[in-house]
């Protein structure tokens, strides 16, 4: 069996968006059984929706460079072949696995691929950085670079063997897959029609060209859509309680 320590750097999203964070770099290392570095992956890939200046900033990346990079489904293709037949995957967080589950949902990609996955914070105290310093590791290159952080964080799966034993595998939730990313939309869709004095409808909702933007994007089928539609309804109970239900519908 391989195991593969990934690390993803995004383009992050900006505040009510409904475009996901979006992978803008992979990097991963194979290790053997032995715990020994045998291969190393790492890509950048060519984004689907707006550059978000703070995250090249904050990723150190040229958006030239992404530009003339491969797309989501080739690099996908290259790292599917790079961990092999056999294999566990672990991250430094879980939420680097969610958004491999969303990129595939978006760019139609099965997700059959991403098994067995072991989120490492559930071995290790505070961020990636502080584990290193924790158990006085010398960082390797430099933080945000999806392949110097997947180092570093093999780094700490060397010293706890018994972590590649581990069967506490990260679960996807298909109902955050689905709504994570319009959650806020949802939101602000609420509060502008009830400071108005309206309720907001389903139907009024989904004629808004960003909400149908939302179900394009992320290829929703009609179940999915339905798990929208219930978080819709949810909030608007939620939030504004009898005064929601009382409200005149617009």
């Amino acid at each position: 069996m391989n195991y593969i320590v990934i690390d993803l750097e995004f383009n992050g999203r900006k505040h009510y968006d409904i475009y996901p964070m979006e992978i803008i770099e992979i990097g991963a290392v194979k290790l053997d059984r032995h715990l020994n570095i045998v291969d190393t992956f790492q890509s950048y890939v060519n984004p689907n929706f707006e550059l978000n200046r703070f995250a090249l900033k904050f990723c150190g990346i040229e958006k030239e460079t992404l530009y003339a990079s491969p797309s989501y489904q080739e690099v996908i293709s290259r790292f599917i072949s790079f961990c092999g037949e056999d294999y566990k995957m672990f991250a430094w967080g879980g939420s680097d696995f969610f958004n491999l589950f969303v990129d595939c949902k978006v760019n139609k990609i099965n997700n059959e691929w991403l098994g067995q996955l072991i989120d490492l914070t559930q071995f290790f105290e505070g961020g990636l950085q502080q584990a290193l310093e924790a158990h006085q590791l010398t960082p390797i290159g430099q933080h945000h670079s999806a392949l110097d952080d997947a180092l570093n964080a093999a780094q700490l799966v060397k010293l706890r063997p018994e972590v590649v034993t581990s069967e506490q595998y990260f679960a996807p939730n298909e109902f955050k897959i689905c709504t994570g990313g319009i959650k806020k939309w949802i939101a602000l869709s609420h509060d502008h029609a009830v400071k108005i004095g309206n309720k907001l409808t389903w139907e009024q909702f989904t004629n808004n060209e960003k909400t149908k933007a939302y179900f394009r994007v992320m290829n929703l089928t009609v179940s999915e859509i339905a798990m929208v539609e219930a978080l819709f309804h949810k909030y608007g109970s939620q939030k504004f309680g009898r005064k929601y239900n009382k409200l005149q519908l617009a």
